[in-house]
């Protein structure tokens, strides 16, 4: 189980800290490529960026290269590629010559980069796309579902919403379509529900294909910690696994519940509140991320910094 570490700017230099707020990595590279998900470092490595010399047609230039450091700041993926996410798993997707494949740890590839599109890993496979058509592949790069659908979500609770034509459907990870109800769009499982459209509303179905939740919503989101955001007449609220409304729909913008607290704008200034409504943390904010390892990121007209749950600094804005 790795410590999350937060990437942190003082003085224009980029440095790391743990959850106290203790630098781990002292503030003196250049920006590394920022993940404003959760922790920086994922697996226990994080992605850093440099410029490099290339020669081109146009003669040599500048050019933005991706690698990896770990926990002591040691560079142990050089940077080489033109795009990389973070290690989940135990792979990290990258991108060489517009091309997608996996990494592993070490730097080895282990997926050559050969897809058109590709996502990070997700119940153990991969959605990728070539041809205009999404299949899926497994950590060693084998093909487990051929690319043959027009659109598709990565897997979660071991399904799929895939697109054949414009109807969707949902498949197991052999590619047998396990569920085709009569919806117009559809998104993954999450928490046993997902959230579906009919006539242009959302509500959400079971893994039986039975509406759960009526079809009300002009937008909704996956279960995330028991409760669903949805929006009507331009705010938004949250609803729980049985649809009932625990938070009326009363602000211009809310993210996920994530270590029961979500982040919600109102106005221009963003706050935090719990999963009964209440206002935890008034909204102060520019920016407000969701809560990781009992911090979260905020951004004020200071910069970037991280505040626990009470709404206290443990690193103060900075850039």
């Amino acid at each position: 189980m790795f410590e999350p570490l937060f990437r942190v700017v003082k003085n224009g230099k980029i440095g790391f800290i743990d959850r106290a707020g203790k630098i781990v990595i002292a503030p003196e590279s250049d920006p590394p490529v920022p993940d404003y998900g959760c922790d920086d470092f994922k697996e226990g490595l994080a992605r850093i960026e440099v410029e490099t010399e290339e020669k081109g047609l146009l003669g040599v230039g500048n050019k933005k290269k991706i690698g990896f450091i770990d926990t002591t700041g040691k560079v142990v993926i050089p940077p080489q590629f033109d795009s990389a996410n973070s290690f989940h798993d135990g792979l990290a997707l990258v991108q060489v010559n517009y091309k997608n494949g996996f990494i592993d740890k070490t730097g080895r590839m282990v997926v050559p980069a050969q897809w058109d599109v590709a996502h990070d890993f997700s119940d153990g496979l991969a959605l990728v796309t070539s041809g205009g058509k999404d299949g899926f592949i497994d950590k060693t790069g084998k093909v487990v579902i051929v690319p043959q659908f027009d659109g598709a979500t990565p897997f979660s609770e071991g399904l799929a919403a895939v697109f054949i034509g414009r109807k969707p459907a949902y498949i197991d990870k052999t590619g047998q379509v396990f569920l085709r109800p009569e919806v117009e769009d559809a998104i993954g499982f999450s928490e046993g529900l997902a959230a579906v459209a009919v006539g242009g509303k959302w509500g959400f179905i079971d893994k039986t294909g039975q509406i759960v939740i009526k079809p009300e919503y002009i937008s909704a989101s996956r279960f995330s910690n028991g409760m669903a955001r949805f929006r009507v007449d331009g705010k938004w609220g949250f609803i729980d696994r049985t649809g009932r409304k625990v938070i009326e729909p009363q602000y211009d913008f809310a993210d996920d519940f994530s270590e029961g607290l979500a982040t919600v704008q109102i106005g221009r200034r963003w706050g935090y509140i719990d999963t009964t409504g209440q206002l935890i943390i008034k909204p102060q904010f520019n920016h407000a991320s969701s809560f990781c390892g009992s911090l979260a990121r905020v951004t004020t007209d200071e910069g970037d910094g991280y505040i626990d749950k009470t709404g206290k600094y443990v690193w103060p804005p900075s850039r």
